[in-house]
Formats: structure tokens, sequence, C-alpha cells
């Protein structure tokens, strides 16, 4: 639909237009008066089938509910058809009718009797079905090519009186059947893509979502329904990859992140704490998606087993209806292409590869694309979009729409096709504009309404990712008219493109500040230089570098733009997981070390935390007044530690800081170090210098006393002897300890 920043002039003097065209002006004498807007009607009309188109003769059928969301009971609820008189006549003033207020006159009822349905009665909440069949020259339409106006008013009885006033309402447009022989090209395109996120582990988040989209009636379930309801009918698919690889993963467990080795890598033996993947891995065609488990894995849950059951019915039915037609990929995450080439340009390249990766591995056919969920796309993104990739944009990328009659144009040379941004925006309130009946009625519309005015391009329409509703597989059903055509994208893309100046594109203010800003690109890069490096720490080759790259990419998506905040802190996350893995390898240091002399040793320890075998380097840095030598590269297994020894020598004294930090072989810090004082006593010197004067001291000492005590001895010897001589009697001269006194000897000597 219109851009604001562009038609806003435009959709000001179209509005008036639109009114008279629709029939909003005063009704003639005996309509019922305006309805009054409403903030809620108690009475919801919904639209389950419609006449495709109006007939020139025969009749209109109308079939739907009504559900009350009052609180109190109606009766004799009566359902008529209305319808408005003159047509719209061109797309832009149908653009501007479809945001008109649903209280808005827009036509008269049809009261004739048996052209409307009745429910006796409806409680609160209860709902009930109708069926009105209306005669073409009862709705009182001009007959006039174009598009009309038609719908459902409900009106009962309550504790209100009944009055010309609709209790409930819904509407939609249907065109006049075109005459002449010449038919409309449609082609329509369903895509699959939508938010991916991923735990903090790398496990597929949300799996109760995911539950829910793949269960019957969910979004990814009803697109599938739509494929199958198509028959014959031709249609494209628009795919980010990265929603088939959430799939995938979740249809072999959602195993989490692994360090353990990569399978594919040849002479790679799992380490001892590792065991066998398990066998519901496929190597062929999985290998490059999903993790490898290292770990034993506990027995699922109930409701894992159930989405792992959902997930592979899901993938298997979606690669049937593929076949051999090449899928429109999307560069990987749905990335913001316009944001990447500003902030990033190797993320688009990293994307795009990646894309072609996941859709080989799964035997998908692919054509890759750039399609923006806003429909608008940057000059300077158009200009650096890789060769060989399609490019699809709105028409509303361009200050006017161009006038091709392919719907292909080239601009900075690029094929581009252009899609109805009109037919995208679906039908009028009250009914959801996402409806599949009223996405259907809005093309239907706008291709009577290019048939019937001198733009017959084939008119090219994404769908929606999210249906509303519960029938969406009915869409196909009345797409196949006389006057209609449904071909392939592919058939559009391969006709000559008209060249269109680059001025043409309109990228406004608004555009450039809705992109993901230089943040969001820099916490992915924070993650993926995190995960680099302990992919260089690891020993064996593992996935864990790519597997981080898919995680973050998905945070760059375009459909984040909204709240890019939560994908930021998403890339957080998985940088965090990153660090945390790699302070798992950590080192210890002594409290503190004291040298005796110029040198001495030091010892630490280094840990390996992980459970894969890893090799880092140990650096130490200190203060510059000592040297440590030792450490380097080491090895370590899985949960291993190995002692380091260091010798430390400094001829400074004092304290000195030593670092001990733990590095990839290639010197970036892992984020480990542990930090000890060395203490070193130049003074050792002077202590060894007191030892050897306090030594002399001590021997000049005792070399100085010891003659004088031998002297002395000598002399108390000397003083002893003639005393002892003195007391012995004459004649004997035999000392006293050969001749012992025996007990009988006198001491004095006498007979």
């Amino acid at each position: 639909m219109p851009r604001p920043s562009v038609f806003r002039a435009a959709l000001a003097g179209l509005l008036t237009s639109a009114v008279a065209a629709a029939g909003l002006a005063a009704p003639a004498a005996g309509a019922p008066a305006p309805a009054e807007a409403k903030d809620a009607d108690p009475l919801v009309v919904h639209l389950d089938a419609i006449s495709p188109e109006l007939p020139r003769s025969g009749d209109v059928e109308i079939t739907g509910t009504v559900t009350n969301v009052s609180d109190e009971t109606f009766t004799r609820i009566n359902l008529h058809a209305f319808s408005s008189q003159t047509p719209i006549l061109d797309s832009a003033t149908l653009g501007v009718s479809a945001t008109i207020d649903p209280a808005e006159y827009v036509g008269q009822r049809v009261t004739v009797p048996g052209t409307f349905d009745t429910v006796d009665e409806l409680a609160p909440g209860q709902s009930a079905t109708f069926s009105d069949t209306v005669p073409v020259e009862l709705l009182e339409t001009s007959g006039q090519p174009g598009v009309y106006w038609i719908g459902i008013h409900a009106l009962g009885d309550s504790s209100v009186p009944r009055d010309g006033v609709a209790d409930g309402r819904a509407r939609t447009f249907i065109p006049m059947r075109p005459t002449g022989r010449d038919t409309q090209e449609v082609s329509v395109v369903l895509p699959i893509r939508g938010r991916v996120w991923f735990d903090e582990d790398g496990a597929v988040a949300g799996t109760e979502r995911w539950a829910r989209r793949l269960a019957e009636g969910g979004s990814l379930d009803g697109v599938l329904d739509m494929a199958d309801s198509a028959g014959s009918t031709p249609y494209s698919w628009l795919v980010d990859p990265a929603v088939l690889l959430a799939v995938a993963r979740l249809s072999h467990g959602n195993v989490p992140r692994s360090l353990g080795p990569d399978p594919s890598v040849p002479d790679q033996q799992p380490t001892p704490s590792e065991s066998p993947s398990d066998d519901t891995q496929d190597p062929e065609s999985l290998e490059t998606l999903t993790p490898t488990e290292s770990q034993p894995s506990e027995e699922p849950t109930e409701d894992q087993a159930a989405l792992a059951v959902a997930a592979g019915a899901w993938l298997a039915r979606f690669q049937d209806l593929v076949g051999a037609t090449p899928v429109l990929t999307l560069p990987y995450g749905d990335i913001d292409v316009s944001a990447a080439v500003r902030h990033d340009r190797t993320r688009l390249d990293q994307a795009v590869a990646r894309g072609a990766e996941v859709m080989a591995a799964l035997s998908l056919p692919s054509q890759p694309v750039v399609a923006p969920t806003s429909d608008v796309l940057s000059p300077e993104a158009l200009a650096q979009v890789p060769a060989g990739t399609q490019v699809l944009v709105g028409d509303n990328a361009f200050a006017v729409p161009p006038a091709s009659p392919t719907s292909m144009v080239r601009v900075l040379g690029h094929k581009v096709l252009v899609t109805s941004t009109g037919a995208e925006a679906g039908g009028p309130g009250p009914t959801a504009a996402n409806d599949p009946l009223a996405l259907r009625q809005r093309l239907l519309s706008e291709a009577a309404l290019r048939l019937n005015g001198d733009d017959t391009a084939p008119l090219v329409v994404t769908l929606p990712t999210v249906w509303r509703g519960e029938d969406a597989q009915s869409f196909f059903d009345d797409l196949e008219q006389s006057w209609l055509e449904v071909v392939p994208v592919a058939d559009v893309t391969s006709r000559q493109a008209f060249g269109v100046p680059a001025s043409s594109l309109a990228y406004t203010d608004e555009d450039l500040a809705a992109e993901l800003d230089a943040a969001s690109f820099t916490a992915a890069s924070r993650a993926t230089q995190a995960a680099t490096l302990l992919e260089q720490v690891l020993a064996l080759v593992t996935r864990v570098e790519a597997q981080v790259r898919d995680e973050v990419l998905v945070t760059l998506s375009e459909q984040h733009r909204a709240q890019p905040g939560l994908a930021r802190a998403a890339a957080e996350r998985v940088e965090d997981a990153m660090r945390e893995d790699l302070g798992k390898i950590d080192i210890e240091a002594p409290a503190a070390v004291t040298l005796s002399s110029d040198s001495g040793p030091l010892g630490a320890t280094v840990v390996n935390g992980l459970d894969q075998p890893v090799e880092v380097r140990i650096e130490a840095r200190t203060d510059g007044e000592v040297t440590l030598t030792g450490g380097g590269v080491r090895e370590l297994g899985p949960r291993a530690r190995s002692s380091l020894r260091f010798v430390a020598t400094t001829r400074q004294p004092g304290v000195h800081n030593v670092r001990l930090s733990v590095l990839s072989v290639d010197g970036v810090p892992l984020g480990s170090s542990d930090q000890l004082p060395i203490r070193a006593a130049r003074v050792s010197a002077v202590i060894w210098i007191l030892m050897g004067v306090g030594a002399l001291v001590l021997f000049g000492m005792i070399g100085y006393r010891l003659p004088g005590q031998i002297r002395a001895r000598r002399a108390e010897l000397a003083a002893a002897e003639p005393l002892a001589g003195a007391q012995e009697p004459p004649g004997r001269a035999e000392p006293a300890a050969e001749h012992p006194p025996g007990p009988t000897t006198p001491l004095s000597g006498r007979p």
C-alpha cells in the first residue's frame, strides 16, 4: 500500500474521490441512515465464503458465522447482504477505501424476504452459521466495470430495541466480472519466514511456539494446507532457510550447541568423555545443519518427542510439495539487507552462502533472492546485491510505481521484480486485513482493475506469513477465473526488464531510521569473535564457530526492526556463553612467592574445565623489574590439569606484581588470569657478609682466648704435681695407676 512519506498528499486528494466512488455519500431517500462508528459491535460477523466476482446475472452467495461477544442474549438476528451501487475504478482509490472506518456507510441492505438468513437466538459467547443467496439484480449495482463493496449486516433484538444501526458487520471487495477476451496474469508467492531465536546453549528457543505453528491449524501447517489446496494452480515459494534449519533441528531432538569434534572431518576420534552421536542424525543430509551431540542425551519428554515428530512430518511434507520447482531462497535469517550493506557487508555474504548450504543439505532446489519484508530496499543495498540474485521489491519502493508492462525493471544493474503492495495489504475492516478471504478478494479486485485499465502488467503478490482465520486452504479455490491466469514467478522474472533511473527509488529518512543500527551488528560481531577464539583453542576441529554464526545471523533479521533490543540481547547471550566456556580454561598461581636470591622457582597450574582437549599458551606479565622464564604452549586433555614451572629473576629488591594469563596459541587472551606478588630480597648479599664477619669475629675470639686458657690449664697442672710427689714414700717411683692399692695396702706407707 502507498507509503505515507511518498503519497501523503496524493492520498489526501484521493480520499474525497474514494468516498464518492465507493458510495460513501448520503444514501438516496428511503435508504438506511449511515451507521455511526462504535467502539465495538456486540455481534462479530465473519465471512467464510463469498462468490469471487459479481456475475452479470444470477446469484451472489455469502456464508459465514455470527458470534455474540456481548453479555446479553440476542434474538431474531437477521443477516442482510449489502453492496455499493457505484464501483471503485482504480487501485489508489481501492487502497484508500480499505482504510475507512468499518462503520462508514458504503451501500444499502437487501431486505427482500428470502434473501437473508435469521438466527433465532444467540446467547453470550455463542456462534451460529448463516447463508445468504442474493440475486445480483437486487444488489442494484450500476453494472459498470470496477470493484464494489459487498458484505453482511447483522441486526437483532436485545435490551436495546432494534433500530437501523447494525449490531455486527463484515465487508469486503468484489470485482465485476471483466468483459472481453483478455486475461490478467497473477503470480502468487507463498512465504515461509518468521523470527527464529536460540537459547543460550544454542538450542532452538520457543519450542512451545514452534509446536503451535506446526500443529494442525498453525501458521506453518496452514501455509502447506494452502499449497495443497492449490492443486494444479501454480504458485512460488519464498523461504527463509533459517526457518527450515530450525524445523530440521527440532525434528532431530533440538540438540544444543556442541564443542565436540566435527564428524565430517576425518581422523578425529571422539574424546573419552564423548558418546557417539545418536543414530537419528543423517550424515548425508544434515551433517552441516545440526550439532553433534557430545554428551549422553536424556530421554526426551512426551512434548519433546511429539514436537520432533511434528517437525519431521512438516519438513517431509514441504519437501514433497516443492518437488523440482526452485524455491526463492532468502539470505539465511532473513537478514536486514539494507542495514547489512551499511554496517557489515560480510554478513550479507555469510547469509547468502549459508542459505545455499541449508537448501543443498535438504536437497531443495533454490534461487537466491532478496525480498525485504518492508518491500523497500536502499539504493546502496540494491547496488551491492550479489550477482545472480533475484530482487523483489514493492511498488512503494519507487516515488512513482514504474510503468513496466512485464512488472520487471532494471535499476542499478539489477533486474527487479515489482510486487503489488496494494494487493498484499488485504481487505477492509472490521475483518482482519490478512484474512484469507479478504486477501483473495483484494487480489481479484486489483487484478480486475488492471485488466479494465491501461496497466496490464502481471500482478505479483507475496502473501503474509501468519494467517488470521482457520480456512487458509480455501484461498486458491476461486482464483480459477476465465479472465485470470495464474503463472509462476519464474515466468515473470524471465521476461524483459525495462530500465528506470536510480533516482526513481524512494528510500526515505523514515526507511533509513527503521534499519537495524550499528549496535546490532557490533553485538553479533562480538559473539562470533568469541566463538572464533574458542574454535582456535579447541584442539580438534569443531562446528562451534559455524553454529554461533547461525545463531547471530538470525539476530540481524529485518523482522527484528520493531524490537532491536531483544535481538541485541540474544547476541549478547551467545557471547556470554562463549566467554563462559573460554573462562573454564583457568590458571591457578600461589598466593605469593619470596626469592631468597636473585632467582628462584615459581609454580602454577593450568586447568581445562572443558570436556574437549585444548591447546593454549601461558603468558607471564611483570612490572618490568622481574623476569620470568617458562610457560609457553600447553596441550590439555578434557578436564585435565597441568603443572607449570617458571624461574623468576630480579636484581631489584622489593615486591613485584606478576600476572599469569591464558592465551590462545596466537596470543589472544581467553579471559582467565591470576596475579601474585613476588618479594625479591636484594639484601641477601649483606646477610652473607654479616654472616662472614660474624664467623671471623667468632673464630678471632676463639683464637685470642684459647692460648690463654691452655696456659692457665698447664699452670694448674704444674702446681698440682709437686704436692702429689711429697705425699709418696721414698723409693717408690712406680705410677700409682700401675700398682693400685689393694684393700690391705696402708695409705700411709707404714708396715
